[in-house]
């Protein structure tokens, strides 16, 4: 275990272990442990986290601050509206999670986060000219950011600022 966290790092063997289920047999994918790409989960995950922050470094860097009184009810895409919804969930994964002893539930719900952010983001900008949605869409990222930064550090991994 020792030479494997020294090959390709502890982030990884703990969520390659913590993807799988008990039951579950696992094959760990060397190829796939090292590749620094959106095939690898780990990276795919962290990625996602760093990109989460820089999107809120920029906003500040561009005078635009995460007000928490922003009107959300101008988040009106479909894309939006299901990643709210999975923010949502957040609580009852960690509690399912707890209740069954499987940590790979939150591996999993992170990961489909990740997902539904990285096609958001590949379609819509959030720092925009409307000041109001850019407010609003401050607010689901500094959540998306949260929550994934939460998950991540329940699960022992790291969520990296910057890649």
């Amino acid at each position: 275990l020792d030479e494997l966290i020294e090959e390709v790092g502890k982030d990884v063997v703990r969520y390659f272990f913590i993807m799988r289920g008990i039951n579950s047999h696992l094959n760990f994918d060397m190829t796939l442990a090292k590749d620094e790409s959106d095939a690898n989960p780990v990276y795919y995950l962290q990625y996602a986290h760093a990109r989460l922050c820089n999107i809120l470094k920029h906003a500040e860097n561009q005078g635009h601050n995460v007000d928490e009184n922003a009107d959300l009810t101008t988040l009106t895409l479909d894309s939006e509206i299901n990643l709210i919804k999975s923010l949502l969930e957040f609580p009852n994964i960690i509690q399912r999670s707890l209740s069954n002893l499987e940590p790979q539930t939150i591996a999993n719900y992170l990961h489909d986060i990740a997902s539904m952010f990285h096609k958001y983001y590949s379609k819509e900008r959030v720092v925009i000219e409307n000041s109001d949605k850019t407010a609003a869409r401050l607010v689901l990222v500094q959540a998306l950011q949260i929550v994934l930064s939460n998950g991540l550090d329940i699960l022992g991994i790291q969520a990296p600022e910057r890649m």
